[in-house]
């Protein structure tokens, strides 16, 4: 079997999108694809992660790639290659402007160094075990090409034309009005003599603030004469290198070209990770089933903890799982205790793991989402005629219109606008239908009664057992306890209907 790109399991890309979808906002998902394109724009990775797979089989070929990248010399091989890549095209990208023979030069330069990265690639993944199909089909064909004639060939050229310009010797000098150029005549070295003078100013520092770096290439008016002259007395070495850049200006493979653009989608999210693995939490890579028998432990929100390794705040993981019979999750609790966080991991861990990424949690099983719904509170829009509950409703019709039972739906604080008695009715007749979806649901709310209702699973966000007005961040299993805890805070600021009365007494 022929490689032709390590993200698609076929080979054939499908069809990207070249927008973020309407949940990445909710979900925190743009935070996260942010923050992982952000040191890669060269790159223009985003549509790579804007866009699910539709087949099963391309998210595990590209988990098991990942699996592979576990392995430190696998990934220490990927990340050199990628360097190396990298500055050969920066050199191509920048060579256009250059004179003449100093074009054709970089040129041959970054040639030299795109045949040397692949033959180490060769030699190196060819001593790294591996068990992904995408990475052993990628080591065969670099394997096959680095032993192929075209690649031999082309490559003993450039090095033949780059050790035939090593060996000019010329000599130049330099008077007021006139620079003269001519053939090495075998006389004292004198670049050595200056060597030898300025050798005793070695090491020493100069203050940043004196020091002038000129990142320019380009050649002014006299190196260029200079380099002409040269080209002049030297015309055979300049022959071999202008007939190489005529005849080989696209020297880099394009089934190569391909997969160091799409090896990118790998290095940016495993460098992205790595300072929340760092502090502790970890990552790992679901396993895939068509089954609705889902569950994840130790989630949590990928965005919250990449902003907190800079703060070294904590970050508090939590565990979901539904059975087959099971797909509605109400999640209530205190104000500020973590459950739209909860919601967004739930959500991010679905998106994540549909694109073959690794996610957070010690383990996951997950099933292959057909689409990602969300419904948050949004601010009222001047320009809307609509009222705050109409707005809501005529949202959440569109999306159970469009669910299907391999959908995800996720829902926080809806009808906040309304009364508690519509709001109870109208989120009941909700999770009813959705229920008969059999869509999958976290429905996040402060209406206790919506977790009480027969078929769903009751979640609630927890307090401090000694001190009950502290949260603790954890969403556990179990029946809602709103009522109560609004009784603990009213006996810690003495409002409670006694505590009231009394002092009305008094």
């Amino acid at each position: 079997m022929v490689i032709n790109s390590i993200l698609w399991s076929n080979g054939q890309t499908e069809s990207l999108e070249v927008e973020d979808p309407d949940f990445f906002v909710d979900l925190n998902i743009d935070q996260i694809i942010n923050g992982i394109i952000d040191k890669n724009k060269d790159y223009d990775l985003r549509p790579l992660f804007d866009t699910t797979p539709e087949s099963i089989d391309t998210v595990r070929y590209r988990q098991d790639i990942f699996k592979d990248l576990q392995n430190p010399v696998t990934l220490a091989v990927l990340k050199e290659y990628s360097m190396r890549m990298r500055s050969v095209y920066a050199m191509l990208s920048g060579h256009e402007r250059l004179y003449q023979y100093q074009k054709q030069g970089w040129h041959l330069d970054a040639a030299l160094m795109y045949f040397d990265s692949i033959q180490d690639l060769a030699k190196k993944l060819g001593d790294t075990h591996l068990d992904s199909q995408g990475l052993t089909l990628l080591r065969d064909y670099v394997q096959a090409y680095v032993s192929s004639k075209s690649f031999m060939g082309i490559s003993e050229e450039a090095r033949r034309v780059k050790a035939k310009l090593s060996t000019i010797c010329y000599e130049m000098s330099i008077g007021s009005t006139r620079v003269t150029v001519r053939k090495d005549r075998g006389r004292q070295n004198y670049n050595e003599i200056l060597r030898e003078v300025f050798s005793k100013f070695r090491g020493k520092k100069e203050s940043a603030g004196n020091l002038q770096h000129f990142n320019d290439p380009s050649m002014n008016h006299v190196e260029i004469a200079v380099l002409a002259l040269i080209a002049r007395l030297f015309p055979e070495e300049f022959k071999a290198l202008i007939t190489f850049y005529d005849n080989h200006s696209s020297f880099i493979d394009p089934v190569l070209a391909r997969i160091y653009h799409e090896l990118q989608f790998y290095l940016s999210y495993i460098e992205y990770i790595s300072p929340v693995r760092n502090t502790g939490l970890k990552f790992c890579i679901p396993e895939i089933r068509n089954e609705r028998d889902i569950y994840c432990i130790q989630s949590f929100d990928l965005a919250l903890a990449h902003k907190f390794t800079s703060s070294g705040s904590p970050v508090v993981t939590n565990d979901f799982r539904l059975s087959r019979n099971e797909n509605i999750i109400v999640v209530t609790g205190p104000n500020n205790g973590g459950k739209t966080t909860f919601a967004r991991s739930f959500g991010q861990a679905f998106y994540l793991a549909a694109l073959g990424l690794p996610i957070p949690g010690t383990e996951a099983r997950l099933f292959l989402a057909d689409k990602i719904y969300t419904h948050f509170e949004k601010s009222e829009e001047p320009e809307n005629l609509r009222g705050k509950l109409e707005d809501d409703l005529v949202r959440m019709r569109k999306i159970l219109d469009l669910a299907t039972e391999r959908s995800i739906i996720i829902i926080n604080e809806m009808l906040s606008s309304t009364t508690s008695k519509d709001a109870i009715q109208i989120g009941k007749r909700i999770i009813d239908l959705i229920s008969k979806k059999n869509s999958i649901c976290i429905y996040v709310t402060f209406l206790d009664e919506f977790a009480k209702i027969h078929g769903v699973v009751s979640m609630v966000s927890q307090v401090d057992p000694i001190a009950s007005e502290i949260r603790t961040f954890k969403i556990v299993r179990s029946e809602p306890n709103g009522l109560a805890y609004a009784r603990v805070v009213a006996e810690k600021y003495g409002l409670t209907y006694q505590k009231i009365l009394r002092r009305i007494k008094e």
